[in-house]
């Protein structure tokens, strides 16, 4: 036999709730509108600035990033709002997020060209780039644009701080690119492929003849010219980079072997083979 449930409170209790969860809803719903406010709101500009700066200052990247965004959305009349992008595109460097960094920078110097933070954050785009360059295994196109607007930086501003550490980061693009292109010309030269080693050697020292890996590329290159029977390849070498670099190797860094130098005496002064 069924029977029906029995009744809670009678009729004057039926759909009405206790007055305890009836308070619980109501803050409830008061916390979520309170949730859906957009952060930082009804703050100053100076607020907002002092916030990002002290959470920059702390290592919190990520807070001072939100900071200084809602400040430069919502103040740019600032006077201070070009420092804020500044902080803000630091911030997100230093945050390992490079490619939304060289966004806020490359912003930075194309809104405000002629603003002291320009300089900075030229440096910043050399940085961004630069960490963004793999390992020498990979493909180098992120190296090469590294490469090209650190040396682009160190030229601009040639004799200052920002130029001199970028004209070291992209000197130290170059070597990776040199290494990479002496890793594939030494991959033809163990197998034999000497047409190709020698190709590979040659281009190695046209484009990067002040790299770390030039001299030995150098010397890969006579170890070419040596198996194929060669007597006297000394000066055939410095008359094909003379011919073929569209600039003269000495003049770009590379010491090139002397005029009468001899394969003996260039060997003699060979590093070990890698």
């Amino acid at each position: 036999m069924l029977t029906r449930p029995p009744a809670h409170g009678g009729r004057a209790g039926r759909g009405r709730h206790p007055r305890g969860v009836v308070h619980g809803l109501l803050v409830g719903l008061l916390g979520a509108a309170c949730s859906s406010a957009p952060p930082y709101s009804g703050w100053t500009p100076e607020q907002l600035y002092e916030h990002g700066q002290r959470a920059f200052d702390e290592g919190d990247w990520g807070e001072a990033r939100r900071a200084f965004e809602r400040l430069v959305l919502t103040f740019p009349g600032f006077d201070q709002a070009v420092d804020a992008r500044y902080m803000m595109a630091e911030a997100t460097y230093r945050d390992s997020d490079y490619l939304g960094a060289i966004s806020e920078f490359r912003r930075l110097v194309d809104l405000y060209p002629d603003h002291a933070r320009a300089d900075q954050a030229w440096m910043g785009l050399c940085r961004a780039n630069a960490s963004l360059s793999p390992h020498s295994q990979r493909d180098q196109t992120p190296t090469m644009q590294a490469q090209r607007i650190c040396a682009n930086v160190g030229g601009d501003f040639a004799g200052t701080e920002i130029g001199d550490s970028a004209a070291v980061i992209a000197g130290r693009m170059t070597d990776q690119l040199a290494e990479r292109a002496y890793d594939v010309a030494l991959f033809y030269f163990r197998r034999k492929l000497f047409d190709s080693a020698e190709i590979a050697f040659l281009d190695l020292l046209c484009l990067y003849p002040a790299s770390t890996s030039a001299p030995e590329a150098l010397e890969r290159l006579i170890d070419t010219y040596e198996e194929w029977d060669y007597d006297e390849p000394v000066e055939q070498i410095r008359a094909r980079l003379q011919r073929t670099c569209p600039s003269p190797p000495e003049a770009r860094g590379l010491v090139l072997p002397a005029p009468g130098d001899t394969l003996s005496l260039v060997r003699s002064r060979a590093p070990p083979l890698r």
